[in-house]
């Protein structure tokens, strides 16, 4: 018994010693093989800005005219370092206005991934999730910065994609003439088309969907970009109980921009 034994734990011994190809032991051979492998950078964003209080007052009473409280209803989390959210609503014209916001800070768990590429990856999934085209159209530009660009070919002959012109000093986002309501078509409404914009964060989409339902009519623009490592999802929407009046694509487009760009520089901030 002795023997047999000693002979168990001289084996058990020979095969722990021989972890190593170079003749070193396990332990120290372990110790290379953790070694090599690089942890991938931290996420450039530590945290998160307080989400209710990332879109200005100013922005707020513009988009949301008829709200009762513009404070907002914080979205519940059970982890605010890493998703934050809130809410708000209004009335226009009759017709209920909801935004929403939601901030992401992407973590990843793969050593080997940093958290901007896992940011990067999340970002794709959501966009192919949403029939976003994969190719960013030459001429594709955020809402605000088409409006301006259009501005001076819109009097000649403006073409079906061409963004309502930016207000200066006014707001047809919160506007309660006929571009507010009406789904007439013409200058006033923007490419409705699903796509990828530029000049918000390192990369963005819109995408834009009128939904049916009885006798209600439903516009929804969204809005996800990412800056580095965090995601954010901005969601501007409108509604109507009367299914012949659409709301404009326009306005909520615009809104929506001016709400993303709001959020892209407090992310910055938060640096």
């Amino acid at each position: 018994m002795g023997a047999f034994a000693l002979t168990a734990v001289a084996a058990l011994s020979g095969c722990s010693s021989s972890g190593g190809a170079d003749g070193s032991n396990g332990g120290s051979g372990t110790g290379v093989r953790t070694g090599s492998v690089s942890a991938a950078p931290p996420g450039k964003y530590q945290t998160l800005p307080e989400p209710c209080g990332s879109v200005s007052q100013d922005t707020l009473h513009d988009l949301l005219p008829g709200a009762s409280d513009y404070s907002g209803d914080s979205a519940l989390t059970y982890d605010t370092d890493r998703i934050v959210g809130c809410k708000w609503s209004g009335v226009l014209s009759g017709q209920e206005r909801h935004l929403h916001v939601t901030l992401e800070r992407v973590v990843s768990y793969d050593p080997t991934v940093s958290d901007e590429n896992k940011a990067e990856q999340d970002y794709e999934q959501k966009a192919s999730a949403a029939h976003i085209p994969d190719a960013i159209p030459s001429d594709s530009t955020s809402p605000s910065t088409s409006a301006s660009t259009s501005a001076s070919t819109s009097a000649s002959a403006p073409a079906p994609s061409d963004s309502p012109s930016r207000r200066p000093g006014s707001s047809p986002s919160g506007a309660a003439g006929p571009s507010a309501s009406s789904s007439a078509p013409g200058a006033d409404d923007p490419d409705t088309a699903p796509r990828r914009v530029g000049g918000i964060g390192d990369e963005a989409y819109l995408d834009d969907i009128v939904t049916t339902e009885d006798s209600d009519v439903r516009r929804e623009v969204t809005i996800v970009f990412r800056e580095s490592n965090v995601l954010v999802t901005v969601v501007f929407s409108q509604g109507s109980t009367d299914k012949t009046q659409t709301p404009a694509s326009g306005p909520l487009q615009l809104g929506a921009d001016d709400v993303a760009h709001e959020l892209a520089k407090k992310i910055e901030e938060a640096e």
